[in-house]
């Protein structure tokens, strides 16, 4: 949890910017901000964050890639996952308002 409150500002910049600068934001994040991203993805799919209903059905278009992400085994997994589905992290805005 302590990578996601110290990069909580950066993640929000990152799922509320444009899908080409994402991309590139994913690209140039580090081992703790994407750990933080699959922290975030991993408690909403265990219900220990709350999310809308409307966010919920926006996550669930992208399950598959989520699963991936959560699931995946490394680093380099993970990151290339989350660049390749940029789109898939964009619902995480509620989360951050």
């Amino acid at each position: 949890m302590d990578n996601v409150k110290r990069y909580s500002s950066f993640i929000k910049y990152i799922v509320t910017a444009p899908d080409p600068l994402r991309k590139k934001l994913l690209k140039s994040s580090n081992l703790s901000i994407i750990k933080a991203i699959c922290e975030i993805i991993h408690n909403i799919r265990q219900k220990n964050i709350t999310v809308p209903k409307s966010t919920l059905k926006q996550l669930k278009l992208h399950r598959k890639v989520l699963y991936k992400v959560v699931e995946g085994k490394g680093f380099g997994v993970r990151k290339t996952i989350l660049i390749n589905n940029s789109k898939a992290i964009a619902p995480l805005a509620a989360i951050f308002k």
